[in-house]
């Protein structure tokens, strides 16, 4: 008897939608922390630096064109970022 191949799952079906379902979350959590790192950056300058709309708006856009250059390949890693920080600003960010 002939088995029905419709009926049967691929094998590695799974283990692909799985992987699909994994990225499409990583990706969320990712916009999510990018969402909750932007509003909380423009409340502080807003805040305690008197930055308004046209500072803010200016920085909202430097911050996406370097989340860009990040996604996009133009800079390898975050590393890369920290080392301007230290050798141009002094500022070595930890957690």
């Amino acid at each position: 008897m002939k088995k029905n191949s419709r009926m049967m799952p691929q094998r590695g079906a799974n283990r692909v939608l799985e992987q699909m379902n994994r990225i499409q979350r990583d990706n969320t959590l990712l916009k999510a922390a990018h969402k909750s790192f932007l509003v909380l950056g423009c409340m502080v300058l807003h805040d305690k630096f008197g930055f308004g709309e046209k500072r803010l708006k200016k920085f909202i856009e430097e911050f996406f064109k370097q989340a860009d250059a990040y996604g996009s390949g133009h800079v390898e890693s975050v590393s890369d970022f920290e080392k301007v920080l230290e050798e141009e600003c002094n500022i070595i960010i930890k957690f």
